[in-house]
């Protein structure tokens, strides 16, 4: 019988998840199965999205992408969650050719968001879904953590990834659904490293998660398009870059 571990959100997984396939599908569970603290912090931190300001370094006459962005230090030892110092979101030119090779200043998290009990519930079990040998090897983790909100008209659609198949350039990264409505499209796409797709992932419903190892594969979104009837329509996610920390 394979070895199993159990995370709050996802239920129980197998811990060879990622030994043939860099990507790993995370069903979220039923808020009537998780804890009324873990069940108020998802309706707060999806309040959150209401606050969040224009992504200002689009390349397109409308914004169509709002967020904000802070990172932390998760040490698995003491199981504490810190916060960073705010910086700015670097990318290499090479990783994104959109939007890299410059700082991008982004917004940080708001104070009560940085608190949430969903979030970093939300972080210890993305780490969970990790290899465990990665995990153990580094005993603090950096989480780059993005709120995402995506915006379509029914003349302007939304691009959760306007750099197309692209590498993020971490060691691996989350999306997290928190809410979508009235949204067409937005579906996840998974390339192999000769840009051969086999994997397509509709993220639905809230908590719903993929989990990818980055340098094993690309990726894309398809464009967030209004659905029929609707006059506008949103995609909101939080998304975590993960990248292990030298030892202190």
């Amino acid at each position: 019988m394979a070895s199993l571990i159990r995370t709050e959100l996802f239920g129980t997984l197998p811990v060879d998840r990622f030994d043939d396939d860099p990507v790993v599908m995370l069903p979220g569970r039923s808020t009537a199965d998780l804890p009324p603290d873990i069940v108020t912090g998802l309706s707060e931190l999806a309040a959150d999205f209401e606050d969040l300001a224009d992504d200002r370094w689009l390349q397109t006459e409308y914004a169509f992408r709002k967020r904000r962005f802070s990172l932390f230090s998760a040490d698995t030892v003491a199981h504490r969650i810190e916060q960073l110092e705010h910086r700015a979101f670097y990318q290499e030119a090479e990783v994104n050719p959109y939007a890299g090779g410059f700082e991008r200043k982004f917004e940080p998290l708001a104070e009560r968001t940085t608190e949430n009990p969903f979030l970093h519930q939300l972080m210890w079990d993305v780490l969970a879904v990790l290899p465990q040998s990665r995990v153990s090897a580094a005993r603090h983790w950096e989480i780059g953590v993005h709120l995402i909100r995506i915006v379509a008209l029914p003349d302007k659609p939304g691009y959760p990834a306007p750099e197309g198949m692209h590498h993020d350039g971490h060691a691996f990264t989350s999306i997290s659904l928190i809410n979508r409505v009235d949204v067409s499209g937005g579906r996840s796409l998974f390339a192999d490293l000769d840009s051969v797709v086999y994997r397509k992932l509709e993220l639905e419903t809230p908590i719903d998660t993929v989990v990818f190892e980055d340098p094993r594969c690309l990726h894309d979104v398809t464009p967030v398009t209004v659905a029929a009837g609707a006059a506008v329509a949103t995609r909101d996610v939080c998304g975590f870059s993960l990248n292990p920390l030298p030892a202190r």
